[in-house]
């Protein structure tokens, strides 16, 4: 069983399908991205079936397999996962090939998203949700998983497809257990934009470098085979190999550092056992310092390299080195999850700027801060009212307009608050009802006060790029998203609700002309200020 994965910088209009045949398990075909930035190859039945696992709790994950989701782990053939780091929308593929049918044995907690179709003349399960897969079965053994448009295209793609540099190292690796190959080139932008607004400690500042210096990565295991088991590094260049050799000598000399203090501070505590854990820690740490010898080899640094017949010692010392390499690589990594999370937020706010803007062009106006009724009661937010321009006509009509939004029947829709208006970042959930997105409130704002109309496109004189209308607060100022309540500048603290915020030293504003932006939290206040109203006289520019 084979397991494919890329990670493409683009949905290349491209794809390409992946053939090889391994010398020890069968290759029909997997599907991969072309311009790829990651492949991953593995063969799990055959690592599962390895003497070196067989101590492994086989067994119980067949049966947890077997049990969620009707799928025996040790019948499957092949495995391909793609992930295209796009955040809009999201795209991904799943390949899997069985030794027995998979049509129509999936649970229908897998299905209930889907509507029942044909493609290309086989069975095909649409999904009626972008996020989630649409199921695609080419051969009775065969389900492939991927978003309705990726989809389309790896199955009608054409047929003069060819390979590129990492599908090729993929192709020259059939006899391995593992292979994994990280091109980090397409990444750093990615990357050094997330470093960018991340809090490093000091200590590791040096390792946010390492990601410049670094080309691919390699991963190759070995455990039933004959060939080597090896972690390299491959730089830009050979003096780009020394840079990293050094940093990762310095990354062996904190942890060393951090251990021996550890253990000295052990030996000195009067239980014996104590004394006797600081002893094993400073042992443990010279054995991996005689073990752990990386080398140089013109562009390459090898992390790690076990000839078959090295023994098991050589395998735990594979283990450490993988660890320290995830040392190494985290902040980087750490850094583009946040970018990915914030970019998928700053993609909500424009979404809701989007849906304001088409209001405000069917009706002439902005909405209000929140509808009222004849006493001019606030009753529901404008967020309830954006709904038919996000495509949630469906929830809208569940709402009684003419209650407030805490009455006994629209208290009972707050949970199904549409995720568009929930930051990935936070720790809030779903049925919480809290949104992240507030209107700018306030006198001269966009949403100011209980009037029955919102300004006009037009009376924006300050001009319409340079004015904030909807900002990104913290979980703690998340109110109901029904309630007619929004962010209004506190004059003692006019960060309040926005610094600590979920996104490290920014905080996300929507603009009138439909951008959005980051903003620091080190924002003078007065021109911060001018932002947020429309008609201050006061041009200044957000950034």
């Amino acid at each position: 069983m084979t397991i494919v994965t890329t990670f493409s910088p683009a949905l290349s209009p491209t794809l390409t399908v992946c053939a090889q045949t391994p010398q020890k398990a069968p290759w029909e075909s997997a599907y991969c991205l072309s311009n790829s930035c990651l492949v991953v190859s593995a063969s799990p039945s055959q690592l599962l079936n390895s003497p070196l696992l067989e101590m492994m709790p086989i067994e119980i994950l067949q049966a947890l397999m077997l049990k969620e989701v009707s799928i025996d782990p040790l019948e499957a053939h092949h495995l391909t996962v793609s992930i295209l780091p796009t955040l809009n929308p999201p795209s991904y593929s799943f390949t899997a090939q069985f030794a027995s049918p998979i049509v129509g044995k999936l649970k229908e907690q897998f299905t209930q998203h889907t509507q029942p179709g044909e493609l290309a003349g086989r069975p095909h399960l649409i999904s009626s949700v972008p996020q989630l897969p649409s199921l695609y079965f080419p051969a009775d053994k065969t389900l492939v998983a991927a978003p309705e448009a990726t989809l389309q295209k790896l199955v009608q793609g054409n047929s003069s497809r060819t390979s590129d540099e990492l599908q090729n190292r993929l192709l020259g690796a059939t006899t391995d257990d593992f292979y994994a190959c990280l091109d980090i080139t397409p990444l750093r932008p990615l990357i050094q934009l997330g470093l960018m607004h991340t809090e490093i400690p000091e200590t590791f500042k040096p390792f946010t470098m390492a990601p410049n210096y670094i080309h691919y990565i390699e991963l190759r295991l070995n455990l039933t085979g004959g060939g080597p088991t090896e972690i390299i590094v491959e730089a830009n260049d050979e003096t780009d190999a020394n840079e990293l050799m050094g940093l990762v000598e310095q990354a062996f000399d904190i942890v060393r550092q951090q251990v021996h203090a550890e253990a000295d501070r052990l030996l000195q505590d009067p239980d014996p056992v104590q004394q006797a854990t600081g002893r094993y820690q400073k042992r443990l740490v010279s054995k991996y310092s005689t073990t752990l010898k990386p080398t140089v080899e013109g562009n390459r640094l090898v992390l790690f390299r076990m000839q078959p017949g090295d023994g098991a010692s050589s395998a735990l010392t594979m283990t450490a080195v993988s660890g320290v390499l995830v040392a190494l690589l985290l902040p980087a990594i750490q850094a583009a999850r946040e970018a990915a999370r914030r970019n998928t937020s700053m993609n909500n706010i424009k979404q809701i700027m989007l849906s304001l803007l088409n209001y405000e062009s069917a009706h002439g106006h902005f909405p209000a801060h929140a509808s009222c009724d004849d006493t001019g009661k606030p009753l529901l937010s404008w967020r309830v009212h954006m709904l038919p321009y996000l495509d949630q006509t469906q929830l809208y009509d569940r709402f009684h307009l003419d209650e407030p939004w805490d009455s006994e029947h629209n208290l009972k829709i707050i949970s199904l608050i549409p995720e568009l208006f929930l930051d990935p970042s936070s720790r809030l959930q779903v049925t919480d009802g809290r949104p992240h997105y507030l209107g700018v409130q306030g006198s001269n704002s966009i949403f100011q006060g209980l009037k029955k109309e919102g300004i006009r496109f037009r009376d924006i004189i300050d001009g319409s790029s340079n004015t904030l209308a909807i900002l990104q607060v913290n979980d703690e100022y998340a109110s109901i998203w029904t309630q007619p309540k929004d962010w209004e500048m506190d004059k003692r603290a006019p960060l309040r609700g926005l610094s600590n915020s979920l996104h490290p030293g920014i905080f996300l504003g929507g603009i009138c002309d439909g951008s959005v932006h980051s903003i620091s939290v080190d924002i003078d206040p007065t021109t911060f200020k001018h932002l947020l109203m429309f008609n201050d006289g006061q041009v200044v520019n957000y950034d």
